[in-house]
């Protein structure tokens, strides 16, 4: 018969084993900053409130680094947010919060994806842009699994929890080949998976021969639906599920070669077969706050939402992680 102390031990293991399913690993990773700073949309309301921010390091969890991070997935059950990198693998990040505050932000695991023959994709193969989850609010942990765009290579692929290939998502024809595409780094950017229209795959820019002043996102059954772009040569880099499922769109342009990016992003009404669309914020590397390429976004709760930025590998750019408030 066991001690008291020992049962402990082993519960406490448990209960490690069961949050942390790649391996028992938690490293406080990040200083929060809690900045009062509000975010302007394009009448000048104040409708996005900026709750913390985050500057990621450079570090690594099982040889892959926290460097160009091109969305990110909320996963309920686990308590983790997933980050995609565009190098083909996922790492798992556990916000915690006091007294309703983002106080920590812990490095949980990072796994790599593979492809059909099981190895880890390189290269072209690699160009991982938009993620998205399903089972992960069935109240069921460790059932999760990863759905996932790509790039120059455009595909939708699901993933299993050790980043093996579960299927290939049939996705409609002309998005399967790149020379539909502006260039092959400009296609499958996003993807969410919505209530009443399934998956929604978000392409950077409309197709060749589609008007480029246009932005939006497919259906699995070929539908394209289009909003306008705020800014000129504005691309679509990022798309949420809000609560009342609508949209989120992070629209991203480079400002300058020195200036930094300038971000727009829209709330998104989705009637039938057309979107009514409100650019909910600005953000200018002009007013000093953000000047950062933000790439992916998820709603972590009711009016909460993380975003991050991709630092294109570049030791000069900065990963960082945003966590805001938009009350609809």
């Amino acid at each position: 018969m066991k001690s008291d102390s020992s049962s402990q031990v082993l519960f406490i293991l448990y209960l490690l084993i069961c949050i942390c399913p790649q391996g028992i690993h938690a490293e406080s990773i990040a200083k929060i900053k809690h900045p009062k700073i509000t975010i302007k949309d394009d009448k000048g309301n104040e409708l996005i409130q900026i709750q913390a921010v985050v500057e990621l390091p450079s570090i690594s969890i099982n040889g892959l680094r926290i460097s160009e991070l091109s969305d990110l997935a909320w996963d309920k059950d686990e308590n983790l947010l997933h980050a995609l990198s565009d190098n083909g693998y996922l790492l798992g990040f556990r916000p915690v919060f006091k007294n309703e505050q983002l106080h920590d932000l812990l490095l949980i695991n990072g796994f790599a994806l593979h492809d059909d023959q099981g190895k880890k994709l390189r290269w072209k193969n690699s160009d991982s842009e938009g993620l998205t989850l399903i089972n992960s609010d069935n109240h069921v942990p460790g059932d999760t699994q990863y759905i996932v765009s790509f790039e120059r290579q455009p595909r939708v692929i699901q993933y299993n929890r050790e980043g093996f290939i579960e299927k290939q998502i049939e996705i409609p024809e002309k998005l399967g080949n790149i020379v539909n595409y502006r260039s092959e780094n400009k296609s499958l950017e996003s993807v969410v998976i919505h209530e009443q229209h399934g998956l929604m795959i978000g392409t950077e820019y409309s197709l060749k021969g589609d008007d480029k002043a246009q932005l939006g996102f497919y259906t699995l059954d070929g539908k394209f639906r289009s909003f306008p772009a705020h800014f000129p040569d504005g691309a679509l880099t990022g798309l949420a599920i809000t609560e009342d499922n609508s949209l989120l769109a992070i629209e991203r342009t480079l400002g300058g070669v020195f200036a930094g990016f300038k971000i727009a992003l829209h709330h998104l009404q989705l009637e039938n077969d057309h979107l009514e669309d409100k650019v909910i914020a600005i953000f200018l590397p002009s007013e000093g706050h953000f000047n950062d390429n933000f790439e992916g976004i998820v709603k972590y709760k009711k009016d909460f939402y993380f975003m991050i930025s991709d630092n294109n590998n570049h030791p000069l750019k900065r990963t960082v992680l945003i966590y805001f408030k938009y009350t609809q």
